[in-house]
């Protein structure tokens, strides 16, 4: 490499690093892509509850949706906690980054529920407007 082309090549190195420093690249964080499966976890449950008029048994037995993830894990690549209680509530949790209960910032354990049953007993879950009005505050 001649002196000149060594000289160029400089230059084009620097002004790209000066102009990549400026660059934003946007990473969707762990946190946020918990936050995505579960909600859309609970519309494949949705999903499934109204095909079947029950709450799935298992996460594994969940429709998949055309153009979607589909995947039942957390932002840490760790499976979602799913429970359904007595009552008939439904849970998913993430225990977050460390992978264990409770912790702060992204260790935080991620949660939500939703009544799967109307006060009546009648099964919620599987029915217009589920996602928006059972949620458990």
């Amino acid at each position: 490499m001649n002196l000149r082309s060594f000289i160029v090549n400089r230059i084009f190195l620097l002004l790209s690093a000066v102009i990549c420093s400026s660059c934003s690249i946007d990473v969707i964080k762990p946190v946020d892509m918990t936050h995505s499966a579960i909600t859309e976890t609970f519309v494949r449950i949705d999903i499934y509850a109204g095909r079947n008029r029950s709450v799935p048994s298992s996460l594994e037995i969940l429709p998949t949706r055309q153009g979607y993830v589909n995947g039942t894990t957390d932002g840490w690549k760790r499976p979602l906690k799913y429970r359904v209680a007595d009552d008939g509530i439904i849970t998913l949790t993430s225990f977050g980054k460390d992978g264990k209960p409770g912790g702060t910032g992204e260790d935080a354990d991620i949660s939500e529920s939703y009544y799967s049953k109307k006060s009546d007993g009648s099964l919620w879950v599987g029915s217009p407007m589920w996602i928006v009005d059972a949620e458990v505050k």
